[in-house]
């Protein structure tokens, strides 16, 4: 069993997620996010992302109208697992409004205490588990 080697605990979050890389002039990229942890977001869209690429993203909560806007680097690409077509890709986040990680930290925990409602693991311990 490989060491687990993030430093911060990841949560589900589904997320309509829009890319604009900085370096070209690319239309803007679709994407739905996977999970998410304080340094970055697993992002899932139909086409790879560069990866080392500067992307401008725009983050959009469920049930808020005002969206998150972010710069990131995309650090890893890959084709999705299991049953999706796409790529999966990791962005690092560089510059975010310390209110808006806080959204968005906010929102992915409380939907990580919804679906976990009878599930009484701590949440660090769930990485060690898997």
């Amino acid at each position: 069993m490989s060491k687990e080697r993030r430093k911060f605990k990841r949560f589900d979050a589904f997320m309509n997620v829009q890319f604009r890389s900085q370096e070209a002039k690319a239309d803007e990229i679709s994407g739905l996010s996977k999970d998410l942890s304080r340094e970055g977001i697993k992002v899932s869209t139909d086409c790879q992302l560069q990866e080392g690429s500067l992307v401008d993203l725009e983050i959009r909560l469920p049930d808020e109208t005002r969206p998150i806007h972010t710069t990131g680097k995309v650090v890893w690409s890959r084709p999705g697992s299991g049953e999706d077509t796409g790529f999966d890709s990791g962005v690092c986040f560089l510059l975010i409004d310390p209110i808006d990680k806080f959204r968005i930290l906010d929102y992915a925990y409380n939907y990580w205490l919804e679906t976990k409602v009878n599930d009484f693991s701590d949440p660090e311990e769930l990485s060690e588990l898997a």
